[in-house]
């Protein structure tokens, strides 16, 4: 495989801007993964990426125990894919997964269908810090595609608060 450039990177980078992304990873014939809405360019040569994961979650367990992720860049039309992601239809579904048709890296790690831009990384180096974990990424592959709409956290759709019960 060969190296990702720095034009390369930045064009994967491009597509993300404030928007939802998805962290994937697999392990053991199983697929864990949660949105994030931020993550940081370190480096574009070689390109590197940091993101922080709760350390409550399964992702961020099997992130450490397998050495790599994928991230996927989510466009404004894959809205319903960020909620689900996020967990707002967790009683729809058993696994996050289901009925989606996805693709992986070379590492086996899932790439969300039909989103703008997709990074797999291996991992260079992990942090804990208390509650969180730090994971700096190097990106062994990615893509993208001529989408322009990322899907934003602070887009209105994005943000619609569960109805209350009225008093």
């Amino acid at each position: 495989m060969s190296e990702i450039s720095g034009q390369e990177f930045k064009n994967m980078l491009a597509c993300w801007t404030a928007g939802i992304t998805v962290v994937s990873v697999s392990s053991r014939n199983d697929w864990q993964a949660i949105t994030v809405n931020s993550f940081a360019s370190v480096s574009m040569t070689p390109p590197l990426i940091c993101l922080n994961i709760a350390n409550r979650l399964d992702t961020r367990e099997y992130m450490a125990r397998e050495g790599h992720f994928a991230i996927s860049i989510l466009s404004a039309r894959q809205l319903d894919l960020g909620k689900r992601f996020a967990g707002y239809f967790d009683d729809d579904y058993e696994n996050r997964f289901d009925d989606l048709s996805c693709e992986t890296t070379r590492f086996g790690d899932p790439i969300i269908p039909d989103a703008m831009a997709w990074l797999a990384c291996s991992i260079e180096r992990h942090i804990d810090f208390g509650e969180n974990t730090m994971f700096l990424g190097k990106v062994e592959q990615g893509g993208w595609t001529d989408d322009k709409l990322p899907l934003l956290y602070h887009n209105r759709q994005w943000g619609v608060f569960k109805p209350t019960e009225d008093k």
